[in-house]
């Protein structure tokens, strides 16, 4: 209902901006090997995306990114991970579109003009699709194309008018326990996971983009 009310308001808006940029950053997962998120799991990601600035405070991003998720149990000592042994290494696309609200007035105009710095929040949905390589090769993991909800923040810095740059940490919940290859099943016996929670992967990263201004012609 929220994002209605911003839409809703912002479609007075007459000089929408239209942005297009690239970023590149890590991924990292939590799940069954690891609860948390863990840094000496980072691996390379990478994102292009669209931006519609509906207003100062509204924007719309709908983004296509890839990357690569891996953890091992031979990086933790426990008894779950003495016994189970498990790894894997994901690679995973996904899209999503993600609803991002500025804390302060970013105003797309010359840099001595509004404010060219601000934190912002985003939230949305997505779809997931990845395809894993785990220790275990008879156990196969499910690949089809799985919903997520998106949410986090960063931050956003332009140099002017035209030119933006963004630091963002992204949180992913997916509704699927199987991105790292261990989920229940009755055929495997060391396929020994928490059922009441699913696996979830985050993106942090900086982007760099170019804003394009629409002309309006005044009538006649």
């Amino acid at each position: 209902m929220l994002s209605i009310f911003f839409i809703y308001n912002s479609l007075e808006v007459k000089a929408q901006k239209h942005e297009f940029g690239w970023g590149v950053g890590l991924a990292a997962y939590s799940g069954e090997i690891v609860q948390h998120l863990d840094p000496r799991n980072f691996r390379p990601a990478g994102q292009v995306f669209y931006r519609a600035n509906f207003s100062e405070v509204v924007s719309l991003k709908v983004a296509a990114s890839l990357g690569i998720l891996s953890a091992s149990d031979s990086r933790y000592s426990n008894p779950m991970s003495d016994y189970r042994k498990a790894s894997f290494t994901t690679v995973y696309n996904d899209v999503t579109a993600l609803f991002e609200y500025n804390f302060l007035n970013y105003a797309y105009t010359e840099k001595s003009n509004g404010n060219h710095f601000s934190p912002y929040i985003a939230a949305g949905l997505g779809i997931l699709n990845y395809k894993s390589t785990i220790s275990d090769s008879e156990h196969k993991v499910n690949t089809l194309f799985q919903p997520t909800i998106p949410f986090g923040g960063g931050f956003k810095y332009r140099t002017n008018a035209h030119l933006n740059f963004n630091f963002q940490f992204i949180l992913n919940k997916t509704f699927t326990d199987a991105i790292d290859g261990i989920y229940n099943s009755s055929n495997y016996t060391k396929s020994i996971s928490d059922s009441h929670n699913t696996d979830w992967y985050y993106y942090t990263g900086v982007t760099v983009s170019y804003v394009f201004w629409d002309v309006y012609c005044p009538q006649r």
